[in-house]
């Protein structure tokens, strides 16, 4: 567990946020303070977007002093400023989104251009070229997105929204586990990125960036710019998908080469939580898997030898996520509906699953006390061991179990004095056991998870150059069988027979 406070300057001021994991509950919560100042400052606020460009007459004169604006599509939150007198303009810290910039100057037509597309950790370039104005000036709207292009720096990377990732037909965890949908495993998608993980799997410490690094040191990983790491787990993504579902994230990035020196790790992947808009939004999903749909799988119906006979047990496999998203103004009230937005999300999972195997437990008559049953080695009475001599050696013996002058059978009496065994024979599985000294019970060999996370935003804007969010999400990944097992194949027995 580990809390700390991270505060820089660049355009804003950040807080940051603490993180805890106790076995199975791991929380998270994050706070950003995005006090977005002079739109013409050079700084580029970590894991955030920004548009920049030159304002221009048709001829490629720069035009000084020119008023440009970028509206925010979803919250309208408009951020304003001027070109310097070489016609550059640069808006940094912006929040991912779809915004229009529109430019106005003295002399010339306003232009306005919709559908420039912002992603988190890139620049995206717009040079806006104005037309003098005639007698009857006319605003002209260009809708058409512009060419989105990295130009301004030789960052390799890529983005990926959310509505790429989020309806691939994929139910499962990492590697196949069983396990809810996963917004980092989607990482391993991206250019530059391999599946070789340096250490543990994709769900612990890895390095997935270009296949280096130490210990969970190759891929640095991001909350909407702010580290999300602890000590000694750098690159470890459980502290993301553990409290923050897919469906409450609108992007992610992942730059191998030349990201800026603000970030750290080999490789860079940062996460963009889904912010409210003007307009209420809700959303509701479900992803159900059942044993009533599956086939019997590639090999068929493979058979499991129980008792010197084959059975035919198709494994359960019942899998159930579900959940809810709802945004927008958080208060109705006028004054504060263009200032104030949520967004809430709540995501569930339930897994149970059977993978019969079939193991070896003592038979009803073992259970007893009776051992007489071919195959089986003598067992011995320890309380008659004694002194045996044979010539000149001395030796311990013993005699063996025999009751009603039956060997290898004890006395019913024998077991009930003992403590030990009489606590362990009331575990013992209340179905059939076999008479087969090997191979004799069927056990269901069962998995289950029980899983939730909740992940909240709130923006307000303060004026049109600042903003104050908060950000907080939660969540716990947790086995709800009492074997402590969360996949099939460990534990077989049943509590306390299993070996998890």
């Amino acid at each position: 567990m580990q809390d700390w406070l991270n505060s820089r300057w660049s355009n804003h001021v950040e807080a940051g946020r603490g993180t805890k994991r106790n076995g199975l509950l791991a929380g998270c919560l994050a706070v950003v303070l995005a006090v977005l100042f002079a739109v013409t400052a050079n700084a580029q606020l970590a894991g955030r977007g920004q548009i920049t460009g030159t304002v221009t007459d048709k001829t490629g004169a720069v035009i000084p002093n020119a008023e440009v604006t970028a509206t925010n599509s979803a919250t309208q939150i408009k951020t304003v400023g001027k070109t310097t007198a070489a016609g550059d303009y640069h808006f940094s810290a912006l929040d991912p989104g779809i915004y229009t910039v529109e430019t106005k100057a003295q002399g010339f037509q306003p232009l306005k251009q919709e559908n420039i597309h912002v992603n988190a950790m890139e620049s995206q370039v717009y040079n806006p070229a104005l037309t003098v104005a005639g007698a009857a000036p006319v605003e002209v709207t260009v809708t058409a997105e512009p060419p989105q292009l990295e130009t301004s720096n030789a960052t390799l990377g890529q983005t990926m929204e959310q509505e790429t990732y989020s309806e691939l037909p994929v139910e499962m965890g990492a590697y196949g586990q069983a396990d809810q949908r996963r917004a980092t495993d989607f990482a391993f998608l991206m250019p530059g990125v391999q599946g070789n993980n340096t250490n543990g799997n994709a769900t612990t410490n890895v390095g997935i960036v270009n296949g280096s690094g130490s210990k969970g040191a190759a891929s640095a990983v991001y909350i909407d710019g702010i580290p999300f790491v602890r000590a000694g787990g750098n690159g470890d993504p459980r502290y993301v998908w553990s409290a923050i579902s897919v469906d409450a994230i609108d992007q992610f990035q992942v730059q191998t080469v030349g990201y800026s020196a603000m970030y750290e790790g080999q490789g860079v992947m940062n996460y963009s939580i889904k912010p409210g808009g003007l307009k209420y939004h809700g959303t509701a999903y479900e992803f159900i898997r059942n044993t009533a749909f599956d086939t019997w799988g590639f090999w068929g119906k493979a058979p499991v030898v129980v008792n010197g006979q084959s059975v035919v047990v198709k494994p359960v496999e019942h899998s159930n996520e579900y959940g809810i998203s709802f945004s927008g103004p958080l208060v109705p009230f006028k004054s504060l509906k263009e200032k104030l937005f949520f967004f809430e999300n709540y995501n569930g999972f339930r897994y149970s699953s059977t993978n019969p195997t079939s193991i070896s437990f003592p038979t009803q008559a073992q259970l007893t006390g009776d051992f007489s049953q071919s195959g089986l080695p003598p067992i011995y009475d320890p309380s008659t061991q004694t002194t045996c001599t044979s010539g000149t050696k001395v030796y311990n013996c013993r005699s063996q179990y025999n009751y009603n002058s039956v060997p290898n059978t004890m006395s019913p009496a024998v077991l009930s004095a003992n403590p030990i065994a009489k606590a362990m024979l009331q575990w013992v599985p209340k179905t059939a056991i076999g008479n087969s000294l090997q191979n004799n019970y069927l056990a269901p060999n069962a998995g289950s998870l029980n899983n939730w996370s909740t992940t909240s935003r709130i923006d307000y804007n303060v004026d049109s150059n600042d903003t104050f969010s908060v950000i907080g999400a939660v969540g716990r990944q947790a086995s709800a069988n009492p074997q402590n097992q969360s996949t099939a194949g460990r534990g077989v027995g049943p509590v306390p027979y299993n070996y998890d």
